[in-house]
């Protein structure tokens, strides 16, 4: 798999091919294609891969008892270029491949305990609408470091997660 992480990374998903990542593994392709006879198989399994590896890389991030260090490690791995290069190609999938869709409804179900852990160390209750605020402005923060460049946007990001995170608690705090 990682062989095929890395083509996307590298080559977006215009060069995911299974001739290229067979290359990249070392393999004959009809090893490759024996696993998965068709680049959509193979192009799942990336997805599912994908997801797994961010869910454990998000994981390991909010896992520090400082909400601070949260807020930290949380920006860490948003701002990990590969992953986000990853993701971000096989976006282009999800709306004609319902396996990749399906793949990333788990990153979605994966991410939401996390979030729910992180938005509760700040002091506020999460709710879905709270989940969703948060799940979007750290796709953003991706989004954004990739296209700007991460070191650049760590200040930005960190202060505006921590901003959101504080603004639920005051928010519910008023209601």
């Amino acid at each position: 798999m990682t062989a095929a992480l890395d083509v996307i990374q590298e080559e977006g998903l215009s060069g995911f091919t299974q001739p290229r990542v067979a290359r990249r593994a070392g393999l004959r392709q009809s090893h490759l294609t024996y696993y998965f006879p068709t680049r959509a198989d193979l192009l799942l399994a990336v997805a599912d891969e994908a997801v797994r590896r961010r869910v454990e890389a998000l994981r390991a991030a909010v896992s520090a008892e400082d909400p601070a260090a949260k807020v930290a490690g949380l920006v860490d791995v948003l701002l990990d270029p590969r992953q986000t290069r990853v993701l971000t190609a096989l976006t282009q999938s999800a709306d004609a491949n319902p396996g990749v869709r399906r793949a990333f409804a788990a990153l979605g179900a994966g991410i939401a305990p996390l979030g729910a852990e992180l938005i509760t160390s700040f002091g506020a209750e999460p709710t879905e609408a709270s989940l969703a605020l948060l799940q979007a402005t750290s796709t953003g923060i991706a989004v954004l470091a990739l296209a700007t460049g991460a070191e650049a946007f760590r200040g930005p990001a960190e202060q505006a997660l921590t901003q959101l995170l504080t603004g639920l608690r005051t928010e519910q705090d008023c209601t």
